[in-house]
């Protein structure tokens, strides 16, 4: 199968025109670097520059980012010229240096790996011309072969969560550079991205399976695909997981371009333990789903992150109270847009304040502070422990708060008795 889909690909396969690049010489070129030669769009180089061979480099952008997979770099100075078999660096973005390594592994800021020799291997008669005032050097790429698997990336892109000036310059030239962009929503990249953006592509919960051979294919083919979700990283409670899995399944590379998560954000933020945490994306949208599922977390020695639609917030904060206890909680809304608002208190506090309006909007972030030592310990509830702390405070008889215990959780009562003595240990 994979033998007849790479004979039809060669077969639709035409040779490209070249690309050109033109660069100038300088008196401190030395070209004395083993494992790499580069040329620079800068008017000058020190004698550190070992790998540099030309400068004031000039070229098509947009004839560059077209290349794909094997090709022929000729080095051209006056007659004298040679030529170096290369690969063309799938990862390589407009903006990148232009650097032509030995190394064969993809890797960022490069445009082609995989080359025969550095620039201390390029004949002496190539190199020496290059040091007199007013030399040129001309650099041609040819494409060899179709591209292929080895020749595809997929780009893993974040983008901003609320305001836009946080798409980074290495994620907008990833996204412009793209033959193909697959989104969740292509109106909101095309609003981010401005005329001139890639083909694009809608993936989202409802479509993805149905899409990824399509992308597959393109990335098998030799394309440089970019993913994106609506806001910040891809496959955080966002699609793009079934179409990653896929394409490492088929070795395609991928390549993350982190950015803007609201996540981390609202850790960051938040004043609560951002050491350890469990993120656990939107809870189940019915109460008795919900419940079980932050139950699950009572006596974790974590902080809790999750998402809430502002629809649900108030009756989630309860079922939290509910189910872990009135922990100290950050309720993160509207992060880095108009309206961004943090309230760092008790649950139930937070509950009072966002009851209080007329209505709750916004996009919401919850950090939940971590069980206390003794809950995480015990795996009983905080409620539980602080009703444990008050009948010990009332002086009640050890077995008799044992007793209460176990009928309270089910638990052995022998190890209720040794939790109580533990704990009138620590009072003491």
């Amino acid at each position: 199968m994979n033998a007849r889909r790479d004979a039809a690909r060669s077969s639709r396969w035409t040779r490209p025109e070249p690309v050109v690049i033109r660069a100038k010489g300088h008196p401190n070129i030395r070209a004395t670097h083993a494992n790499t030669f580069e040329l620079t769009p800068d008017a000058s180089v020190t004698t550190s520059g070992t790998c540099i061979i030309g400068i004031d480099a000039a070229w098509d952008e947009s004839a560059l980012l077209g290349l794909r997979g094997p090709v022929e770099v000729t080095i051209r100075v006056g007659s004298v010229e040679e030529t170096v078999r290369a690969r063309v660096n799938p990862t390589y973005i407009p903006g990148d240096p232009l650097i032509i390594r030995k190394h064969p592994d993809p890797q960022p800021r490069s445009l082609c790996i995989d080359a025969e020799k550095g620039s201390a291997a390029l004949e002496r008669a190539l190199i020496e011309p290059l040091r007199e005032a007013g030399s040129a050097l001309e650099m041609v790429f040819q494409q060899t072969a179709a591209p292929g698997p080895d020749d595809g990336a997929l780009f893993v892109v974040a983008t901003p969560i609320g305001n836009i000036a946080d798409l980074s310059p290495r994620a907008l030239a990833t996204l412009r550079g793209a033959d193909l962009i697959v989104a969740e929503d292509t109106r909101t990249t095309r609003a981010l991205l401005g005329k001139g953006a890639p083909e694009m592509l809608s993936l989202h919960d409802h479509n993805e399976r149905d899409r990824v051979d399509r992308v597959l294919n393109r990335l098998i083919e030799g394309s440089r695909v970019a993913l994106v979700s609506e806001a910040g990283m891809p496959l955080i409670s966002d699609p793009g997981f079934v179409l990653v899995r896929a394409a490492a399944a088929e070795n395609i590379l991928i390549s993350p371009v982190p950015g803007p998560d609201a996540v981390t954000s609202a850790l960051a933020i938040s004043g609560l333990p951002a050491d350890d945490f469990r993120f656990i994306g939107f809870p189940p949208r019915k109460t008795g789903d919900r419940r079980k599922a932050l139950a699950e977390h009572a006596s974790a020695p974590y902080s809790l992150v999750f998402l809430e639609a502002p629809q649900r917030l108030l009756d989630t904060l309860s079922d939290l109270i509910a189910e872990i206890g009135d922990r100290r909680v950050a309720v993160c809304r509207n992060m880095t847009k108009p309206g961004e608002e943090v309230i760092r208190a008790l649950a139930s506090e937070v509950r009072e304040v966002l009851a209080a309006r007329d209505q709750v909007r916004g996009e919401f972030t919850i950090v939940v502070d971590r069980a206390d030592k003794a809950t995480a310990e015990t795996g009983l509830g905080d409620d539980i422990l602080r009703m444990t702390e008050s009948l010990i405070e009332a002086g009640l008889p050890t077995k008799a708060i044992s007793a209460a215990l176990a009928k309270a959780t089910g638990a052995p009562r022998r190890e209720m008795f040794q939790l109580v003595l533990t704990m009138k240990g620590e009072r003491e």
